[in-house]
């Protein structure tokens, strides 16, 4: 289709109209309607016919175009050509006049002129046409001629054209993702619609809406509910709804409303999903009140073009579809704290502290926080330490939360009941969670010197039941226990100024059957031992802990324990220095490998674990001393079945 040929057929739309309202206004001036009936039938025509002109590029019958200088002042009261231009710019610039462009500055003129001005930074955005503003739309339309002009430029400007009789094939309204809406909330989601066109390209131009309550609510009026409704593409508001003016309803009686300047195009079989938005005031009546509290939003009618600039009001039912409900309910309703173990979360390991100093900024345990159903404020925070073979406050010389970077002491001092002591942490409002975010916590210690307590005491922390229970938070309301949900539990560090230390990603296993019906079992366990602060000796010999004696070297057990033979040889890469008996020498690490072969007296399923490796500072391995490599399940092999 021509340039021409285009706008010819949609001028004739534009006559065809016109001459509609003089057609409809002649009979009631001869019936003598009343005056208001006929003003409203006028209205309603030109409303018509200012969307109609819009769809012929802004060009207005009976005034400048909708992107022409509009000459100043104009307020409340004013009539006229000039009123019709201003109109028209606002309805092109998205904003809601549900009357149309009728000529006459109103109140709904003046609501949608004061929002452009807040969206455009022209202040004080009270509604009145000035200079100052007149030199904003003004600039603003220099910017839209210049975009224009690009775009006329551009060889793949046809696409932007649309092509073909399109209809409106696919409507469908249904339930947003999240069906409770706070009190305060911004631009919640309230439905989501899904739109297609078929048979060509259609351009829809407004939404016909109906907000109503089950008829249950004290409070069923939707001004005195909610501040806005908007219309967003792709996380984009398209358009935007005063909901606060009871002026601004089509009916208010039946909650209906008009969003107008949509310009929102539907390729052919192209699905397009839009989401109705809802910015809710304060203090509703009966939020969260059992039922009491439901709305539905449902969609009357729609206005859409096709390519030859022929308009369709689309009010089926059938085509429609039926409600999207959903409830207010209380600021606050529903927020939880959820506590979960980090993905980082340090792994048993060994600690290495010093004999004569702190040993500082050890991270123990990570954990998260995530904020659910909005934005929660952390004011207490609290972590339980367990410590094993000394009290907590011969160990640590101090805790600490990091957060995000930004650092928070424990408070007061670390008194242990039972082995176990909470550090509790004033977090003070510093750390605000967003709704379906979550924060990383590090628990960080530092050790005191080792000379005061015994080599080898352990430590773990978490954050179990009670420790959540001492949480503080405040999101809308303050949040108690039963918000708060999950758990992090670490862990156990050893803690090592002088000895071995075999660490668990120096743990190698494999399995083998031997025998021609594999009736022996074959396992191989390798492993590293690093010494600290000296040199120690292994003896080279290994038993299972079935034994009832112990005579140095390593243990192992055969799991499950049955009855059979078992044999075992252990070898190393360190000198003995001493016959029978591995050197490691300060700060060198070793590799041990221990073979076991096993021959059940019945069939089965085996494995081997390393249980513990006996180390002495004395040449001979005399007067050895266990270290007990941890956890359990990572200094084992795998099953293997054995027959028999």
């Amino acid at each position: 289709m021509t340039i021409a040929k285009d706008f010819a057929s949609k001028f004739s739309v534009a006559f065809v109209a016109i001459a509609m309202l003089f057609t409809l206004v002649a009979p009631a001036v001869n019936a003598q309607e009343s005056s208001e009936d006929l003003q409203k039938t006028i209205a309603d025509l030109l409303a018509q016919v200012a969307e109609l002109e819009g769809k012929m590029g802004g060009k207005s019958t009976g005034g400048s175009s909708s992107c022409e200088s509009i000459p100043a002042p104009l307020t409340m009261g004013s009539k006229g050509a000039n009123v019709t231009a201003l109109q028209n710019r606002l309805i092109a610039d998205g904003e809601s006049i549900p009357a149309g462009a009728t000529g006459y500055f109103g109140a709904q003129t003046k609501a949608a002129l004061a929002s452009w001005q807040g969206k455009n930074s022209v202040s004080p955005a009270v509604g009145y046409y000035g200079p100052l503003t007149m030199a904003a739309m003004d600039a603003a339309c220099d910017d839209e001629d210049a975009t224009d002009e690009d775009e006329d430029d551009s060889d793949d400007s046809s696409s932007d054209e649309l092509q073909g009789e399109g209809e409106l094939n696919t409507f469908e309204i249904d339930n947003a993702s999240d069906t409770d809406v706070q009190e305060g909330a911004e631009d919640a989601e309230i439905a989501e619609l899904k739109l297609e066109a078929q048979d060509g390209d259609i351009e829809v131009a407004r939404m016909d809406f109906k907000l109503y309550t089950d008829g249950d609510n004290t409070e069923n009026d939707p001004w005195d509910v909610f501040d806005t409704i908007s219309v967003w593409v792709d996380g984009d508001m398209v358009a935007e709804f005063d909901a606060t003016d009871e002026d601004n309803y089509l009916d208010e009686d039946n909650g209906t409303f008009r969003v107008s300047g949509l310009d929102l195009v539907l390729m052919e079989d192209e699905e397009t999903e839009v989401t109705i938005g809802a910015t809710v005031q304060e203090s509703v009546d009966d939020a969260g009140v059992s039922d009491e509290d439901d709305w539905s939003i449902r969609v009357d009618e729609v206005r859409y073009f096709d390519a030859d600039g022929v308009a369709t009001d689309e009010d089926s039912v059938d085509q429609i579809g039926s409600p999207a409900t959903f409830k207010i309910v209380e600021a606050g309703d529903g927020e939880e704290l959820k506590f979960s173990l980090g993905d980082n979360n340090p792994e048993a390991t060994d600690i290495i502290v010093d004999e004569d100093d702190t040993t500082d900024g050890v991270t123990i345990l990570e954990y998260t926080i995530e904020a659910k159903e909005g934005d929660i404020e952390l004011q207490n925070l609290a972590v339980k330490l367990d410590v094993t073979g000394d009290t907590t406050q011969d160990v640590v010389d101090d805790v600490m939360l990091v957060i995000d970077g930004e650092e928070f002491d424990a408070e007061g001092s670390l008194n242990e009941v039972n082995g176990s002591t909470t550090a509790q942490f004033d977090i003070d409002g510093d750390v605000t969670i967003d709704e379906d975010a979550e924060v990383t916590v590090e628990v960080v210690v530092d050790f005191k010197s080792q000379a005061t307590y015994a080599n080898g005491t352990t430590i773990k922390a978490s954050v179990e039941s009670a420790q959540r229970a001492l949480t503080d938070a405040e999101g809308a309301d303050d949040l108690d226990s039963s918000d708060f949900s999950g758990s992090a539990v670490g862990d156990t560090h050893t803690l090592v100024a002088e000895g071995i230390v075999v660490p668990v990603d120096g743990f190698t296993s494999s399995v083998d059957t031997l025998g021609q019906n594999d009736t022996i079992g074959e396992y191989t366990l390798e492993f590293e031992v690093t010494a600290i602060e000296g040199d120690f000796y292994i003896k080279e010999f290994a038993t299972s802990t079935n034994a009832t004696t112990n005579t140095g070297g390593v243990e192992f057990a055969v799991e499950p324990a049955a009855a059979g033979t078992i044999t075992s040889v252990l070898e190393s890469t360190g000198d003995e220095d001493t016959p029978g008996v591995f050197t490691v020498e300060e700060g060198e690490t070793e590799t041990f490998t221990l073979t076991v072969t096993y021959d059940p007296a019945a069939a089965g399923s085996f494995r081997v674990q390393l249980e513990e490796v006996w180390y002495s500072p004395n040449t001979n391995g005399s007067s050895a001393l266990p270290y007990v490599p941890t956890p359990a399940s990572d200094f084992r092999t795998a099953n293997k079945a054995i027959n028999q």
